[in-house]
């Protein structure tokens, strides 16, 4: 009986053989073979994780699969309890030996309901993701696709702008602690990763924008040192009447500075929290990676309230989140370059098998915390285009002080750079991973840097106006050598080539020389 019970846990229909259920035995066991027939089928035909990750984009068929699991499990499960007792009365099992019996045939289908479960619980999250107004907020028919086998056929490249907003309840007003722009190659899915410096200042808007009409000059309202890009949010916030009938006026002008900043057109935006940056990040199950040096929790105006050890070490979502968010020790150049490592990082770690057996909780940090302009129409183009940045790589472009003085920019210095860099993506093999690692065959910890010189950063809790670097700060970081550096001005920006660093993360990684 108990050898009858496990098979048919194993084999729906094997331990109905020897019974009067034989029929039935007999049916379940071509339905299963039929399903794995399928499934051989489906991973002959062509890429089976893009084919798969087609199919769970159509909401209709997500609820469909979610009943027919519910049924097969239901199935599973009867059938198991049907051979246990039809081997038990043949067997004429009685008392403690019955109940035996009965306990093995529950513990089986316990077994067999976890995995029936945890998948029905995925289907339902995920479909109910693909319902959410927040996250996927644009309108269908918005950017149009292409028809066809390439959705993107019609479209060289895509950029995407990446917000961290800092929103919490100590906070006055929402603001972007991030500015990242993603240009994606639609082709081979290389991509330019640019970081935007929080502290830009008297950035330009373009023209005919309600906020160029404000502000022809560049922008200007909180005061020397203070018109920084990441204020902009607040200032539209505080003028909707330049923006009627545009519920997000933030969003809209940060939108105009990045675009008029990088001289790109963007095409969608993606906006975290950073408490949904830690929940994605728990989600995953955390994120190896070897850290460079010892990076302070806390800080600024208020206590450190621990470190981040250097060496190798495996960071749940509030540790990765200190480790990009950190300002103590450091100045904002460095946390660019540790903000894209960690997204960079983030997205090795993210691979198809831990994705898909973190689907209730991933869909939970997204939902509430994650806003994008994405109609979920087009989101099966953008599961395709996720997979080919995946192999194609990202490669980073933080803009410096060695690219353009932050409190006095070059700004057609800046486009002709970022038209560079868009070009030297193009020639990149896939980047190195940017985890790193310890020397091979010891188990010492990495060889890790020292903390880069710079102020120490501001409390969380500033508002934008108050989040300017010192004028000692900034004069540490102005460049000296006017050979390598662009110059301040626009007049002779044509003359200069850009120069495009090959190695803008070093300031971040193990090993190197921050000091």
């Amino acid at each position: 009986m108990a050898f009858w019970t496990v098979l048919t846990s194993i084999l729906p229909g094997a331990g109905l053989l020897t019974t009067r259920m034989r029929r039935l035995g007999w049916v379940l066991l071509a339905l299963l073979a039929l399903a794995l027939v399928s499934v051989v089928a489906f991973m002959q035909v062509g890429d089976p994780l893009r084919n798969a990750m087609m199919l769970i984009t159509n909401r209709g068929l997500l609820i469909g699969a979610m009943v027919t699991v519910v049924v097969v499990g239901l199935v599973w499960g009867l059938q198991i309890v049907l051979a246990n007792l039809a081997h038990s009365t043949e067997q004429r099992l009685a008392g403690a030996k019955r109940f035996v019996a009965l306990g093995l045939a529950a513990l089986m289908v316990v077994a067999v309901a976890v995995p029936f479960g945890r998948g029905v619980q995925s289907l339902w999250a995920y479909q109910g993701l693909l319902g959410s107004d927040t996250v996927f907020g644009g309108r269908n028919g918005d950017n149009p696709l292409a028809d066809g086998k390439d959705p993107w056929a019609g479209k060289e490249r895509v950029n995407i702008l990446l917000l961290g907003q800092d929103a919490g309840a100590d906070r006055t007003g929402t603001r972007p602690d991030t500015l990242m722009v993603a240009s994606i190659d639609t082709k081979t899915g290389q991509t330019a990763l640019f970081s935007i410096p929080r502290n830009l200042e008297s950035v330009e808007f373009p023209e005919g924008t309600a906020a160029a009409e404000v502000f022809p000059d560049g922008f200007d309202y909180f005061g020397p040192q203070q018109n920084l890009i990441n204020a902009v949010w607040t200032w539209a916030e505080d003028r909707p009447d330049l923006f009627p009938d545009d519920p997000n006026p933030g969003l809209t002008a940060t939108t105009w500075a990045v675009e008029e900043t990088l001289g790109l057109e963007t095409d969608y935006y993606a906006m975290v929290n950073l408490q949904g940056f830690e929940d994605l990040v728990n989600a995953l199950g955390g994120v190896e990676m070897v850290v460079e040096r010892r990076i302070p929790i806390g800080g600024g105006a208020g206590p450190i309230s621990g470190y981040i050890e250097p060496g190798e070490q495996e960071l749940d979502g509030y540790h990765a989140l200190w480790y990009a968010r950190s300002r103590e020790g450091s100045n904002d150049f460095n946390r660019m370059c540790r903000q894209q490592r960690i997204v960079r990082a983030v997205t090795e770690e993210a691979d198809p098998a831990t994705v898909a057996m973190s689907i209730p909780k991933l869909v939970n940090a997204t939902e509430e915390n994650i806003q994008t302009d994405i109609p979920v129409s087009n989101l099966d183009a953008f599961i395709d285009l996720a997979l080919r940045v995946k192999e194609g790589g990202f490669t980073s472009y933080p803009i410096t002080q060695d690219v353009t003085p932050s409190y006095d920019a070059d700004w057609d210095y800046l486009e002709d750079w970022v038209d560079a860099s868009i070009e030297d993506s193009m020639k990149q093999d896939p980047p190195e991973s940017v985890i790193g690692e310890t020397e091979p065959g010891s188990d010492e910890p990495a060889e890790t840097g020292a903390p880069p010189e710079g102020e120490p950063g501001t409390d969380e809790g500033d508002s934008p106006a108050e989040e300017t670097p010192s004028q000692e700060e900034t004069t540490e970081a102005e460049p000296t050598d006017e050979s390598s550096t662009p110059s301040e001005g626009s007049g002779d920006s044509s003359q200069k080539a850009p120069e495009i660093e090959q190695d803008p993360l070093k300031s971040c990684l193990p090993g190197a020389d921050q000091g």
